[in-house]
């Protein structure tokens, strides 16, 4: 899974850390995985910024931008995995993508849009529910934090209805990750 996030034009804004952190989570749950270190923001750009002293700030400011998503995918099998269709309430926005033994999801604050990615203080009461492949019908939910991409916030349990699972997102600031498994 390879993508590119193209965020350059917003990497020194007030909250653009925020941007570049939700172009990074939402490229892993888009079937197209972020491949923004391999290409403009960590190398083209040394050459195209504004300055070389502009290119070389981004890269010193977001040396470690990806690492949360990778340690959260470490030891992830991908295989067979695409995304899935989903749909959330109103106050969340994001994606899943798996297949029937294993699915990632990543859901944000819906109110946090460019440039300015203001945030409420909480999200709470949403839900998501995913069209997941196979028959499983028990699946563990471990909800994850998207700053370190290992510590687990809470987990709990969930039942397939049909062919579709509906995940109940815990109260969270800015955005969650989780990960399903059959129990």
């Amino acid at each position: 899974m390879i993508g590119e996030s193209g965020l350059w034009s917003t990497t020194f804004g007030k909250n653009a850390q925020v941007g570049i952190e939700h172009a990074i989570w939402a490229g892993l749950v888009s079937g197209a995985m972020n491949g923004r270190a391999l290409w403009t923001e960590d190398g083209y750009d040394i050459w195209g910024a504004p300055t070389t002293a502009d290119a070389m700030a981004f890269m010193q400011t977001y040396a470690t931008a990806e690492l949360p998503v990778a340690q959260f995918t470490s030891g992830v099998d991908f295989s067979g995995f695409g995304p899935l269709t989903s749909t959330s309430t109103s106050g969340v926005w994001g994606a899943a993508v798996g297949n029937e033994k294993s699915v990632l999801g990543w859901y944000r604050d819906a109110t946090s849009e460019p440039p300015g990615w203001p945030m409420k203080p909480i999200v709470s009461k949403q839900t998501v529910t995913i069209t997941v492949p196979g028959t499983v019908s028990g699946w563990r939910v471990d909800f994850y934090d998207t700053k370190t991409g290992t510590t687990i916030l809470s987990s709990t349990s969930v039942t397939r209805k049909g062919d579709a699972i509906t995940v109940p997102l815990p109260d969270f600031h800015d955005d969650i990750a989780f990960k399903l498994y059959p129990q």
